[in-house]
């Protein structure tokens, strides 16, 4: 079962961001099925997921802020601070994991703690940060 199954909660009406939204939830569910089905030996397979995950929320976040830039988003220094906090996370994390690879308690630990993080922000960030963008989002007509 998923960590986090999508839902129409989770839409903004946004179909761009919405799928992106929707990928980015595929992600998370399969960084907590490395946690939940023990699948730690694989170092290929668990670097290819940290890096998916990362470079595809560093592309979600650079469609955002295009629009911020293009349309002139008030809140666009804000909201990519929210973005960049969210890099900086990631980045260590993924230096967190090279430098403990080889050892399975301390993997599986960070993809727990990776998942749970990631559950938290993303809902917290859909259903709150990027809700605030709608109406500016519609005034531009993307949608």
């Amino acid at each position: 079962m998923p960590l986090i199954p999508w839902s129409d909660k989770f839409e903004l009406g946004i179909k761009e961001i919405d799928e992106q939204h929707k990928k980015i939830m595929e992600l998370i569910n399969l960084s907590y099925d490395v946690f939940e089905n023990k699948k730690y030996k694989d170092q290929a397979e668990l670097e290819k997921i940290l890096k998916e995950m990362g470079d595809y929320a560093i592309y979600h976040f650079e469609v955002e802020e295009n629009y911020f830039k293009l349309y002139g988003y008030e809140k666009a220094d804000s909201h990519t601070e929210v973005h960049n906090q969210y890099r900086a996370k990631f980045k260590e994390w993924r230096q967190e994991y090279l430098n403990n690879k080889d050892d399975e308690n301390k993997t599986a630990t960070l993809f727990f703690e990776i998942s749970k993080f990631l559950q938290d922000w993303w809902i917290w960030h859909i259903n709150n940060t990027d809700r605030d963008y709608i109406p500016f989002m519609k005034a531009n007509h993307i949608s």
